[in-house]
């Protein structure tokens, strides 16, 4: 992978596409799919950057580079189309507290290039997983809407956020920048990224993340935050999507090691620890929470009618 020669390219488009001729290793005819507000579906000689060796009838995938005559297709991967499921951490090294951000190369709302792993070092950086047609007003929308409060209360010189799709067909770049134009993202501080089916495959199931379709344009899927410290090094997953902004920046602050609040810092670490308890499930963490809360506060109250009822009846 020649990462050098894609940062060149001054505007990239990620494309799946399938190959109906190859001539050598250099270039290729290829039919790709439509690329949403960008591109239509159409067929073209493709040079490819690198060379790679292809196969008549091989699905692809690549970014296009439409600044070149004939057009370039970088960094091709033979590929499948892209298919939403359940993660498979068999194929890859699962993502957790401690460990490093896996190697990607991920696109813009801009179109530009970026290693996931190298574009947000030295800074704090919160990561979370939306789609832009999410029919569900309390995840994507809901999770962006925080994203839009946390560019807010944030230094866009210590702290980076960073959204990623969940349907790299649909998202192209221009999708994102309009969808992150309606949040008011500010690109200094907030991306969001698309990229290469096969690429976002491998980050759901690195970061466990579920992605099952139950229509052409809509998924169920689970949602996590994840804080990575300046390290590059995961510091803490929030487990449900249920998360309040106040109490993540105080997170985010103190794993940057500056001042926060310890209060909202416990409030994330509980609700967060109960969700897990419940298997991931933010309903039944929420529920349970609640009810701990009604027994503790039940527990309190009996403990004071008890006193009362003793301070006045009981014997001298």
């Amino acid at each position: 992978m020649i990462l050098g020669a894609l940062i060149l390219a001054a505007s990239l488009i990620p494309v799946h596409g399938f190959v109906l001729d190859v001539q050598g290793r250099t270039t290729a005819i290829i039919r790709t799919d439509v690329v949403p507000e960008m591109l239509p579906s159409q067929t073209r000689r493709y040079r490819l950057s690198p060379r790679t060796a292809l196969a008549t009838g091989d699905g692809v995938d690549g970014f296009v580079d439409t600044s070149t005559r004939p057009w370039t297709l970088r960094d091709p991967v033979a590929a499948g189309h892209f298919v939403p499921g359940l993660p498979d951490a068999g194929r890859v090294v699962a993502v957790d507290i401690g460990s490093p951000l896996p190697e990607a190369l991920l696109v813009d709302e801009r179109g530009r290039l970026l290693s996931l792993q190298r574009a947000f070092a030295g800074k704090t950086l919160l990561l979370s997983f939306i789609f832009t047609r999410c029919p569900d007003r309390d995840l994507c929308p809901a999770i962006s809407g925080k994203f839009a409060y946390l560019q807010s209360h944030l230094d866009p010189a210590r702290f980076a956020l960073a959204e990623i799709t969940l349907d790299p067909p649909y998202d192209s770049p221009r999708v994102l920048q309009s969808y992150g134009r309606g949040y008011g993202e500010n690109p200094a501080i907030w991306s969001i990224l698309t990229g290469r089916g096969s690429t976002i495959v491998r980050l759901l199931d690195a970061f466990g993340i579920d992605s099952l379709r139950v229509s052409s344009s809509a998924f169920i899927h689970n949602d996590k935050l994840f804080i990575v410290a300046s390290n590059g090094r995961v510091a803490d997953v929030i487990l449900t999507a249920g998360w309040n902004p106040d109490d993540v920046v105080a997170q985010a602050r103190s794993i940057a090691g500056l001042a926060s609040n310890p209060f909202e810092r416990f409030k994330l670490s509980l609700i967060s620890d109960v969700v897990a308890i419940c298997g991931g499930s933010q309903w039944a963490g929420i529920v349970m929470l609640e009810l701990a809360l009604f027994f503790i506060i039940l527990l309190f109250v009996s403990g004071a009618l008890w006193f009362v009822a003793r301070t006045l009846w009981g014997k001298p």
